[in-house]
């Protein structure tokens, strides 16, 4: 008993112990305020270098867009593609991204709270520089229509992958960029985008998830053994 209780007095003590504590994770009443900061993050070596990356891979691949849409046109997408254009919608991941942050504030869980928090600010600054971009571009899709580069699917399911990836390293990251290439794929089966589209899309959402997750890095929580009079425990912490 004495064990068990000292376990639970130093599993609850404040990270801030021995951690600088983490920022607050207010994405709507900061919302403004997170999206500036996160335009300035966008402006880092790192971020440019995914941006510019993607450009390039964008040009490259512009090359083969006529070609791969005629494929498409003599191989009718299956009809598994429903399940990109609806789940890789910048809705759906925005849903999910809240619904995440909810989730960890009525459970009373930081990390949850606070990966759907970095959820919430990537697919705003995705969004936001995708729906730009469409606007100014004005691509015309393979099928007909406008607003083709970037492919918005694309970009908000890898800036949703990046997120995972960056908390929580490649167990999930792998998984998720998989689910992200699958949606991405779909979107040039449906013809709804050029091959040139979904490439910078992926590009943009990372970069997205890089901005936004800079320093959050979840893997850095720690667990300490801790000895107490009548007992021990473990001590949980991070570095943010």
């Amino acid at each position: 008993m004495a064990a068990n209780a000292a376990a639970a007095q130093v599993a609850t003590t404040p990270a801030s112990q021995t951690a600088p504590a983490p920022p607050p994770d207010r994405p709507f009443a900061r919302l403004f305020q997170n999206l500036g900061n996160d335009f300035v993050r966008l402006g880092k070596a790192d971020t440019i270098g995914i941006l510019g990356a993607g450009g390039f891979a964008a040009v490259v691949a512009s090359y083969s867009d006529d070609r791969v849409d005629r494929w498409t046109l003599d191989h009718p997408a299956p009809s598994v593609t429903a399940i990109g254009r609806v789940g890789g919608d910048g809705w759906t991941m925005a849903g999910a991204a809240v619904g995440t942050w909810a989730v960890g504030r009525a459970l009373k869980r930081p990390l949850l709270t606070h990966v759907g928090s970095d959820l919430i600010r990537t697919q705003v600054l995705n969004g936001a520089i995708t729906r730009v971009l469409k606007i100014v571009v004005d691509r015309q899709r393979p099928k007909g229509g406008g607003h083709a580069f970037p492919s918005g699917h694309t970009s908000a399911s890898f800036a949703s992958a990046g997120v995972l990836q960056q908390h929580f390293g490649w167990k999930a990251g792998a998984p998720a960029y998989a689910v992200a290439g699958f949606v991405a794929w779909t979107r040039v089966r449906d013809r709804a985008h050029w091959v040139s589209d979904v490439v910078f899309g992926a590009a943009l959402g990372l970069a997205s998830a890089r901005a936004v997750t800079r320093g959050h890095d979840s893997r850095a929580w720690t667990v300490t053994p801790v000895a107490m009079p009548g007992g021990g425990g473990l001590q949980f912490s991070t570095r943010w």
